[in-house]
């Protein structure tokens, strides 16, 4: 069995290569959640991994990825929320 080791500068430039992979990843997620809220599309987990060209995966395992997904989901169904709640303040206010 061959135990080579991998020599210091490699692995450094690989770590710096796959961080910059990652950043460059979790921009994309950043840049189609806000194409995705202009264009009032429904934001889910799929839909975002499409449009920014990551797995499902990734959008899970990245804690920056994930915690954008979530705020955006959040974020639209508070808005939901409450336009509902004004479209029935308005409902009940039509039939009084």
């Amino acid at each position: 069995m061959n135990t080579a080791t991998i020599p210091e500068p490699r692995t450094a430039s690989a770590l710096v290569a796959r961080r910059r992979k990652t950043e460059a990843a979790v921009d994309r997620v950043h840049q189609a959640i806000a194409r995705l809220r202009r264009e009032k599309a429904q934001i889910s987990v799929a839909a975002v991994a499409r449009r920014a060209d990551v797995s499902r995966t990734f959008l899970y395992d990245n804690v920056e990825a994930r915690a954008a997904v979530a705020a955006a989901t959040t974020y639209v169904g508070e808005r939901r929320s409450g336009i509902l709640v004004e479209q029935d303040d308005e409902r009940e206010a039509n039939g009084r």
